[in-house]
């Protein structure tokens, strides 16, 4: 097993880490530290030791520049990321859920009308408005 530093995926697990911990830290407000995101995102999502994720943080910033991840990939991380900023765990939970829920019932239906369709993003939208319209049946707790 490669160590950490010399795995060629490590920078782009060290821009992905940077980001999440930047848009969840509030430097005055002790609801917003390095620590809480730390435990509630990046160790279950990475599977990192607080020591590494300390390394990581610590990483130069043209990094940010120099592995430039896409939009998909960035939403995936700032999503959860602002659920944990500002919800509690179980609504943040519940919200996953329901967007969830919405998401496949949209995909579903658009295939359903159109089997061979391929799927643009106003189309998706249109659906997923509707979807999240109905009230989900989703709980959680």
């Amino acid at each position: 097993m490669k160590k950490d530093n010399e795995n060629p995926y490590r920078p782009y697990r060290v821009v992905s880490v940077k980001k999440i911990d930047r848009w969840f830290f509030e430097k005055h407000d002790h609801r917003r530290t390095h620590a809480k995101i730390y435990h509630s995102i990046i160790r279950p999502k990475f599977g990192i030791c607080e020591n590494t994720f300390l390394d990581y943080r610590h990483e130069p910033d043209e990094l940010l520049e120099l592995f430039r991840q896409s939009v998909n990939v960035e939403f995936s991380m700032w999503l959860p990321t602002m659920e944990v900023k500002y919800m509690g765990p179980v609504e943040a939970d519940r919200f996953s859920l329901i967007l969830w829920d919405a998401f496949d019932k949209a995909f579903k239906r658009i295939f359903k009308e159109e089997p061979a369709s391929r799927i643009d993003s106003e189309k998706l939208l249109k659906h997923l408005i509707i979807c999240l319209g109905e009230k989900s049946p989703v709980l959680v707790g």
